[in-house]
């Protein structure tokens, strides 16, 4: 199933649709009366089978959705993003040439967050502010949407706690990285986190590790890889993350980017003024966003 929030008569509204262009609105006070408006909040309630079966007795009525009106599956969540540092090994070593030292492969996930306010559409304008960042950067990500709450939670049973995947570009702002020498700030900008432009549930994707990733600016491919190639599967990246702290319903883990990020080609490309970043992973499909510069505004 392929689960979307919509803006339709004025109002936030979930949505399903196979294809991305037909959708059926979810009467949710069929459903659940007053209980939720949100994917995340119906995660804290509801189940997926409950969702089923409904949609199974219900007659869905059909609505005309426009790109602009297709809002992120997920905008609220209770804490921060959680994403994953250098979890692909291509992406180390293009790291390594640009700062000219070893890196060695991490022992342990590394785990940094951006904010839940940078959190942008699937189909959202990114702002560029040269005042704040003259160096923004692309990483396209498979992200994980948590279900099920849990702490300390084992691989084995990791998959039980997962709801759905999504698409997350985790734009960067690599001068302020690199000044502040921390992710947080310059991965929080506000817009710096397009996400969508749904949640695929979990039982649509058999194997969430044998999924192609492109990122492409202006139509030209900048990263394609698959996420076999991560180096901590999923379930190690949730053990890991609630070995120490709880996971909640509507979470969201990026699980890390593959090669191809601007500030390691040569010359270094950022992104500018009426570029079109499109992020896709197969089986979910692509987010589309325009850079808008609003330096100054």
């Amino acid at each position: 199933m392929k689960l979307y929030m919509v803006r339709h008569n004025n109002k936030d509204s979930m949505a399903v649709s196979d294809d991305g262009r037909n959708f059926k609105i979810l009467t949710l006070s069929k459903f659940a009366p007053n209980s939720f408006s949100c994917i995340e909040e119906f995660l804290e309630g509801s189940s997926l089978e409950e969702l089923r079966n409904f949609i199974r007795r219900e007659d869905l009525d059909d609505i005309v959705v426009n790109e602009e009106n297709i809002l992120p599956p997920i905008s609220k969540p209770k804490q921060n993003i959680m994403c994953m540092g250098l979890n692909y090994e291509d992406h180390i070593k293009e790291s390594e040439r640009v700062f000219l030292k070893d890196i060695k492969r991490p022992k342990y996930p590394i785990i940094f967050t951006k904010s839940i306010l940078s959190i942008n559409a699937p189909y959202g304008n990114i702002e560029l502010r040269d005042e704040v960042s003259c160096e923004l950067d692309w990483e396209s990500e498979l992200a994980v949407v948590i279900g099920n709450p849990g702490i300390r939670i084992k691989k084995d049973d990791a998959y039980n706690h997962i709801f759905g995947y999504t698409v997350l570009n985790d734009i960067s702002a690599r001068d302020i990285q690199r000044n502040h020498k921390q992710f947080f700030l310059g991965k929080s900008l506000p817009g710096a986190c397009p996400i969508g432009p749904c949640i695929v549930t979990k039982d649509e994707i058999d194997n969430p590790h044998n999924l192609d990733i492109f990122c492409r600016v202006n139509g030209q491919i900048k990263q394609e890889s698959n996420t076999k190639f991560q180096i901590f599967d999923i379930p190690s990246q949730i053990e890991a993350i609630s070995k120490s702290t709880y996971l909640m319903p509507g979470d969201i883990i990026a699980t890390g980017t593959p090669s191809g990020v601007g500030f390691a080609r040569k010359p270094p490309e950022f992104l500018k003024d009426g570029d079109i970043v499109e992020c896709e992973v197969e089986k979910i499909g692509k987010i589309i966003n325009k850079v808008i510069d609003c330096s100054h505004q």
